[in-house]
């Protein structure tokens, strides 16, 4: 979704677009990277962990100077938020943004994205891929950044551009293959199947870290910080506690992965896993044990230069944190 100013990409110029910072807006912290295009080649140049804000802010975080630019490109995932794949018979000329508006029955008041993944002949009908933002959150991310640099370029659904980066990096290599990709979070999880990297089906579950930990306590009758400390040291077994935590997520995985075997003729390839609990060995083996796949944890900077010192030793081994992040400032580069 574009929020960038009335002035054209020509008039804005590609110097400044091809020297992008990414953040993605999270209740862990606000991922954030800069990336920089010469030419075809694109560099991280800086990376970082930002302290999270609330909905409520007044004040744009603070970025650092190594992440300075004059535009950045917003991801985040609101509670209102919606996406859906949905089939319609496109007319010539037809409005996209009022077949997504009316397809998934939105209020005026949201702001509207649509991208037509296939298109059918004649009266076949087509593809698409609707997303809705309500307008107090777009209003909400542009008072956040109304004077001075950074300048908001776009905002996009996390979940969105994680997975536009997994296709960056590995798209090459699933062009032939059904995958699933899953963008985990504290609060919310995104999941999607692609059949020759084409889109099947999306979903954003109300299941995240955080989910898991109110369960841990639950079931255990531990307070907040030990339930945290017993999902990452893994002393204590609570395969059961967080298989129903993740049920949700789980038992639809199932349902999506038969659908899109039958409707493509194809058994899944693979599976990858990206986001704040992609490390979590209880997710990777709820996962795998509804799927039937061992899973791979994808790094979003596997096709980036990485310049000297541009990511910080102390994030050495959380990578895919920052796969949302990575994906729209990649998205904002496509202008350039």
């Amino acid at each position: 979704m574009d929020l960038k100013s009335k002035k054209t990409a020509k008039e804005r110029g590609k110097r400044q677009l091809s020297n992008l910072l990414g953040l993605d807006f999270a209740s862990s912290g606000i991922k954030a990277v800069r990336l920089k295009k010469i030419k075809e080649q694109i560099t991280l140049t800086a990376a970082d962990i930002l302290p999270a804000i609330g909905f409520n802010a007044t004040e744009r975080p603070g970025i650092p100077k190594s992440l300075s630019a004059y535009y950045a490109a917003l991801c985040a995932t609101t509670e209102e938020a919606t996406l859906r794949v949905f089939s319609h018979v496109l007319q010539d000329e037809e409005n996209l943004q009022a077949v997504v508006r009316d397809n998934l029955s939105l209020p005026e008041e949201s702001r509207v994205g649509g991208m037509i993944l296939s298109r059918g002949k004649g009266k076949r009908e087509s593809s698409v891929l609707g997303v809705a933002v309500p307008e107090k959150t777009v209003q909400y991310f542009l008072s956040l950044f109304a004077g001075g640099a950074p300048a908001p370029h776009s905002l996009e659904l996390s979940g969105l551009a994680a997975f536009s980066a997994f296709m960056y990096n590995r798209g090459a290599q699933t062009a032939g293959q059904t995958i699933c990709l899953i963008e985990t979070g504290s609060r919310f999880t995104y999941a999607a199947f692609f059949h020759q990297n084409q889109l099947q089906i999306i979903n954003r579950f109300n299941v995240g870290g955080a989910s898991l930990q109110k369960q841990i306590q639950t079931a255990l009758g531990v307070d907040a910080e030990m339930a945290g400390t017993i999902l990452s040291g893994g002393s204590v077994d609570v395969a059961a506690p967080v298989r129903q935590a993740l049920a949700p997520l789980t038992k639809q995985l199932s349902v999506y992965r038969e659908f899109v075997e039958r409707q493509n003729k194809s058994a899944l390839d693979g599976v990858y896993l990206s986001g704040g609990e992609a490390t979590s060995p209880y997710w990777q083996s709820a996962i795998e044990g509804v799927l039937g796949l061992a899973l791979v944890v994808w790094s979003p900077f596997e096709k980036l230069d990485i310049a000297p010192d541009a990511f910080p030793e102390k994030l050495k081994g959380q990578e895919s944190r920052f796969a949302a992040a990575v994906g729209a400032a990649l998205a904002g580069m496509e202008e350039t």
